[in-house]
């Protein structure tokens, strides 16, 4: 289950077709066998360029990553799951949040420090050209709005879109002025929607009324005549529906209902380590379960999956708070001691240069002349056809013309990269910015675990963490137990020196941590053994 993985594969028709779709599936195929992952889908778009994020399957996969029957997304190269970094990095994410991460069979890009400075280098200079063009969407719509014209979005219930103004929809607008004046009254909001259901009403999409319909509408300051839209604010923009006066008691009633629904609803609780952290004896892995003590106060703690199904593991809970703060207090302490920041520093620079170094833009050069050359090949050649024997030729000049485009906009924003210069002090005051928060700060917290955390396998006495340093490939727990067991290293069933800790109920640091902690490998990536601190 831990291994699961699903294919993406696409192209695009620039000098593409089937052929390219089997070629990937047998490089990303033959890449999870390697690596010890089971195929158990394949998503596939056909002739979709990747700048857009408009692609059916794309979109089915990222749907299907919130059922968690998948932790792995593998590609050919990263320019199959997206052409544009924009896109890509908020799509990243959202598979983030779902536990699934992207592997490239054919780039070596993984959670390595420098690698993770890198994309996030290509990420800013991607929101340089999407912040440009934005700049030039937002023009033209401050220009529409400033005439009063609509500028687009969803039409306000009761209204309608007429050469691009808002005006009163007649058979509408006189039911949502009813309901703003029911509401400021008292109605409760169940009573206006199953009225407006038994009237026949429906919302623009053809759909039953519900809560959130109207709670939007009832928060819409047009209703009143107030026309806002790209920064421009137009008072008596389009036709009022309710007056002033009944529009501030709904805000009033609807406020003060916030207030205490707010009162009878805990807040979300954050564990950090969902994902990364697994049990030391049963490998499975740990989620976040709460509990209510005697006197009322609540508790957060990690539990084993193997135990809470009843599988035999007898793994005791760990405390959420204790666990994520001696993962983190471990990670600057030693991980990123002075002395190993300036290496990753110089790994990173070299990266960079590598990357959009001249060498890069050359090479990007030199495949744009091709192009060209090949596109006046076939120009040349279509003079010497018949008419009837055209059309080919002329296809192939279309999918050579728009790949040659694609390659003028990737050389563009390679050159706009390639200006950027990075130092290693840069970098080491970058990777020095994770020393200097506040442990108990969760976005501090948060900010370690997700860059630089691996796995983490607890055991009743005794951690190990292992860290992105070398590779991107999770530690599984087989790995885990054969590094561990190494000579010279502790095996599983050594034990481990307590170290003295603090019993305090608000989980404080332990008095003393370890000096040097045990160093052992999985996989190309570093691990440390450390004893469990007594809570």
């Amino acid at each position: 289950m831990k291994n699961n993985a699903v294919i993406y594969a696409r192209y695009s028709s620039h000098r593409q077709d089937e052929q390219s779709i089997e070629g990937q599936l047998h490089v990303c195929h033959d890449y999870a066998l390697r690596n010890g992952y089971t195929i158990v889908g394949e998503y596939i778009d056909r002739a979709i360029s990747g700048r857009s994020d408009d692609r059916p399957q794309f979109q089915q996969m990222i749907a299907d990553a919130k059922k968690r029957t998948f932790q792995y997304v593998i590609v050919y190269k990263l320019d199959r799951f997206s052409r544009n970094r924009y896109d890509s990095a908020i799509y990243k994410h959202k598979l983030k949040q779902c536990g699934v991460k992207l592997l490239s069979a054919m780039e070596n890009i993984g959670d390595n420090p420098e690698s993770i400075i890198l994309e996030a280098v290509l990420e800013a200079s991607a929101e340089y050209y999407s912040l440009e063009l934005g700049q030039k969407i937002r023009r033209g719509r401050i220009e529409t709005a400033t005439k009063g014209k609509f500028t687009g979005g969803g039409v306000p219930i009761g209204y309608k879109n007429v050469d691009g103004r808002l005006v009163l929809d007649d058979r509408i607008a006189p039911h949502m002025e009813w309901a703003f004046r029911s509401y400021a009254d008292g109605t409760p909001m169940k009573e206006i929607i199953d009225e407006f259901n038994r009237r026949g009403l429906r919302t623009r999409y053809g759909n039953r009324f519900e809560r959130s319909s109207l709670t939007k509408a009832f928060r819409s300051e047009k209703y009143i005549g107030i026309l806002e839209q790209s920064g421009v604010r137009i008072e008596d923009g389009i036709p009022a529906i309710i007056d002033r006066e009944t529009w501030d008691r709904v805000q009033r009633r609807m406020d003060l209902l916030r207030r205490s629904g707010a009162r009878n609803r805990e807040a979300p609780v954050d564990y950090l380590l969902t994902g990364k952290v697994f049990c030391g004896h049963c490998g499975a892995s740990m989620h976040g379960i709460s509990g209510t003590g005697r006197n009322g106060n609540k508790w957060y703690y990690y539990q084993c999956l193997g135990r809470r199904k009843r599988l035999g593991c007898k793994k005791k809970h760990e405390k959420k708070d204790f666990l994520e703060w001696y993962v983190c207090e471990q990670t600057v302490n030693y991980i990123l001691a002075p002395e190993r920041v300036r290496i990753i520093a110089a790994a990173v620079v070299a990266e960079y240069e590598k990357e959009f170094g001249g060498d890069s833009i050359r090479s990007l050069e030199d495949q744009i002349k091709d192009v060209s050359r090949e596109i006046e090949k076939y120009i040349d050649a279509v003079v010497d056809l018949p008419k009837s024997a055209r059309s080919t030729l002329y296809d192939k000049v279309e999918r050579l013309t728009a790949e040659k485009e694609s390659l003028e906009i990737d050389l563009a924003k390679l050159r706009v990269a390639s200006r950027v210069q990075l130092t290693e002090d840069e970098i080491v005051a970058w990777l020095r910015s994770f020393c200097k928060g506040d442990l108990f700060d969760m976005d501090f917290r948060r900010r370690i675990i997700d860059v630089l955390v691996n796995s983490v396998f607890v055991f009743d006495d005794k951690v190990i963490i292992y860290y992105n340093v070398r590779g991107g490939k999770q530690v599984s727990y087989i790995e885990m137990l054969e590094s561990y067991g190494e000579e010279g290293c502790p095996g599983p069933d050594d034990d481990l020196a307590e170290v003295p800790g603090s019993s305090s109920a608000e989980f404080g640091p332990p008095i003393e941590t370890i000096v040097e902690p045990a160093i052992i490998f999985a996989g190309g990536l570093l691990g440390i053994v450390l004893p469990r601190p007594v809570e």
